[in-house]
């Protein structure tokens, strides 16, 4: 059973309710021996306590999608994948087809290399809509949302706590969600180490990564749309910041940003480090809230989606809110109840991107070449004729 699967945990919930049990029932029943009935009554307490552990772990690793498989919790590497994204990306035909015709989506595995920011090639998922591999769009290009995990988190995270892949195939089949391509990256390059998607001063550019290097590899590999009113960011909570921070940062490639339990300032504590070496004003200009103050005011749609019970979130919404100046709209939505997790983010991703759907200019099929006809010379004129 592998580490995220559903077994997996309930064979992990059975274990915590059946070993206090057994220990109950077999605790008079070990025996007069004290010296083997006092390290078997031990023996059971641990096991019990280790369930109870080990079922908390699994399901906040569930939640969060800390690790993805037993070989990457002990130590091994993650499954790298191996289709690359700096140049076209030869997509089986047929396969997209197929997804077509039964009206649901393609996930796409990828490798974006750091040409321009120089961070080592990164996995990443594309999600192509279904209607990507329908013959008579062949040549429609589609307008594109970059999805950011938080930290920790990988895009595996998106396609499954979050669900990505079953929520946008319902919104786009019910009209409500227009079809455009997911690219999820990998924002957190360097292993344990929060970067906040920032190109940290002597360390990993991790902003030109996630906004030039991923943008170079989904135009050359995919049939994007190229224009910025067709590109857009949406994250949770670490990558909530982050899609507002480059949004604001690069009005230039993005029309709008959805944050889900986001914050409006760069994090500073042992994960993170010293992003900025100290300087405060590369600080500000990574601050959604600074950004928002300070003109020039770009021409952005941004949503902040929050609960209130989520303090730090709610307090940093209520700020971009209250800060916002046209041609910068910000719209709120927080809930009265819910933490930090999973299945708030869930409940918000359906109106999260109706929303960013409605702020992205659809693209259309292309219409066919008409039918091309064989030259045809002019006729010669008719003779003419005189009477004499």
């Amino acid at each position: 059973m592998g580490l995220t699967s559903g077994w997996t945990i309930a064979t992990a919930a059975a274990l915590t309710v059946l070993l206090p049990i057994s220990c109950l029932l077999l605790w008079n029943r070990l025996g007069q021996r004290w010296w083997l009935r006092l390290p078997t009554r031990l023996v059971l307490i641990a096991a019990a306590q280790l369930a109870a552990v080990l079922t908390a772990g699994l399901f906040l690793n569930d939640q969060y999608g800390f690790y993805l498989s037993w070989s990457e919790l002990l130590g091994g590497s993650a499954t790298t994948p191996t289709l690359p994204a700096a140049a076209p990306v030869n997509l089986n035909t047929n396969q997209l087809r197929r997804a077509a015709a039964a009206g649901h989506s393609t996930i796409i595995s990828v490798v974006i290399p750091g040409l321009h920011s120089a961070v080592p090639a990164e996995p990443a998922l594309i999600y192509l809509p279904a209607v990507y591999g329908d013959p008579r769009r062949a040549t429609q290009r589609f307008p594109v949302v970059e999805l950011l995990a938080g930290f920790p988190g990988h895009p595996q995270t998106w396609t499954g706590p979050l669900r990505l892949q079953h929520i946008l195939d319902t919104a786009i089949a019910a009209g409500h969600v227009q079809p455009f391509i997911a690219v999820v990256p990998s924002p957190n390059v360097v292993p344990g180490r929060d970067t906040e998607c920032v190109n940290v001063v002597g360390g990993p550019q991790v902003d030109t990564y996630l906004t030039d290097d991923v943008r170079t590899a989904v135009l050359a590999g995919f049939r994007a749309a190229p224009e910025p009113h067709q590109w857009a960011l949406m994250g949770y909570s670490a990558g909530g910041y982050c899609a507002l921070n480059l949004a604001l940062r690069h009005p230039n490639l993005y029309t709008a940003a959805a944050s889900l339990s986001g914050y409006g300032r760069p994090m500073h504590n042992r994960a993170t480090g010293d992003l900025f070496a100290g300087s405060s004003s590369l600080r500000d200009h990574n601050s959604p809230l600074w950004l928002v103050d300070h003109p020039p005011t770009p021409p952005l749609s941004l949503l902040v989606m929050t609960s209130r019970q989520d303090t730090g979130s709610y307090r940093d919404t209520a700020g971009l809110a209250a800060e916002a100046r046209p041609p910068l709209t910000v719209t709120t939505v927080v809930l009265p109840r819910g933490g930090h997790n999973a299945t708030v983010w869930t409940s918000l991703e359906p109106t999260a991107f109706t929303w960013l759907s409605a702020h992205l200019t659809p693209t259309r099929p292309s219409p066919p070449s008409p039918p091309s006809h064989p030259t045809r010379p002019p006729a010669a004129p008719s003779p003419t004729h005189h009477q004499p």
